[in-house]
């Protein structure tokens, strides 16, 4: 158990924060406690994500410009018959929530198309697949306590939902995964004392869920950032000191039990860009483009209170 300390500078931002529990560590943070450094960060740090592209062997990443009232993140590219098109998080600051949007390219260059998915809780990361000629989303809304199943009744711009496969637990950043003739998924979850990486097999005939095998981790360094790619590297999000802060790579040792080690972290200052960035947080390609998001810090100091907000008020 850990005691609390504050200092009257902690109490200060404690209250201009006005989050709950600011000062309560948890027990999975032990491996990295709370500074004050870190609480000052969390309170006053904000910023803005932005997503990047290129084509795959350009060096430098152009960066998606969208309008001031919006943002754009967790990026998945897509290719149907040579068309590529691009689905995110669209984060719309009136509505203190996302939806789910997409970008067709034309002549090289992503072009904003609108909302596709829109519900009454906050969705993000859009995890699309094909399996048997149709075409699936699997989009995170830990916020409704689900990992959902959507299908394509028009790809790409109409979308129905097809089931609950799981229902009561919070999973984030949900990746389907094809290994032979298996379809798997990865999902990412916290547990008393860290973080878990779930593995399921996903019978898409039955659209059920069975749970595999469990990767466990300490520190917060295992949650999705994209489709495994080029066979069996696993893109990740460093989250330890920050949200997103940098992008991991794993190669997968084995798809079932599946396992993993860690060969690459990736950072911001890395990304070739025309401004520089502070984060970055997904990597997806379709072949033929590269994507990724970044993050642009500035001192906000009403950062605090916009947490609460989207935390407790954005359902």
């Amino acid at each position: 158990n850990y005691t609390c300390t504050a200092s009257g500078q902690e109490r200060k931002i404690k209250k201009w924060a006005g989050i709950k529990g600011l000062c309560k560590y948890k027990r999975q943070e032990r491996e990295n406690p709370m500074t004050i450094k870190r609480l000052i960060q969390k309170a006053f740090i904000g910023g803005q994500w932005y997503v990047g592209y290129r084509r795959k062997g350009d060096t430098k990443y152009s960066v998606i410009e969208t309008p001031k009232d919006m943002w754009i993140a967790d990026p998945t590219m897509f290719a149907v018959n040579g068309e590529h098109y691009l689905f995110v998080e669209v984060y719309e600051n009136k509505k203190k929530k996302a939806a789910i949007g997409y970008y067709h390219f034309e002549n090289n260059v992503p072009v904003y198309k609108g909302l596709i998915i829109e519900n009454s809780y906050h969705m993000s990361y859009p995890c699309v697949f094909e399996y048997n000629g149709e075409f699936y989303m699997i989009p995170e809304s830990s916020t409704n306590d689900s990992i959902t199943l959507y299908r394509a009744e028009h790809f790409p711009d109409k979308w129905v939902k097809e089931t609950d496969l799981l229902k009561g637990e919070k999973y984030v950043d949900s990746t389907v995964f094809q290994h032979g003739d298996d379809v798997g998924l990865l999902s990412y979850k916290i547990v008393k004392g860290g973080w878990q990486l779930v593995s399921f097999s996903l019978d898409m005939d039955q659209k059920v869920l069975k749970k595999e095998n469990v990767v466990h981790y300490k520190e917060n360094t295992g949650r999705p950032a994209g489709y495994i790619f080029a066979g069996n590297k696993r893109p990740a999000q460093d989250c330890r000191k920050k949200y997103g802060e940098n992008l991991l790579v794993y190669e997968v040792d084995s798809f079932s039990p599946y396992s993993e080690h860690l060969i690459k972290t990736v950072g911001a200052n890395q990304i070739e860009t025309l401004k520089p960035y502070d984060r970055v947080h997904t990597y997806t390609d379709d072949g033929a483009f590269e994507v990724i998001d970044l993050f642009k810090e500035k001192i906000d100091l009403m950062h605090g209170v916009k947490i609460f907000c989207r935390a407790y008020l954005r359902k």
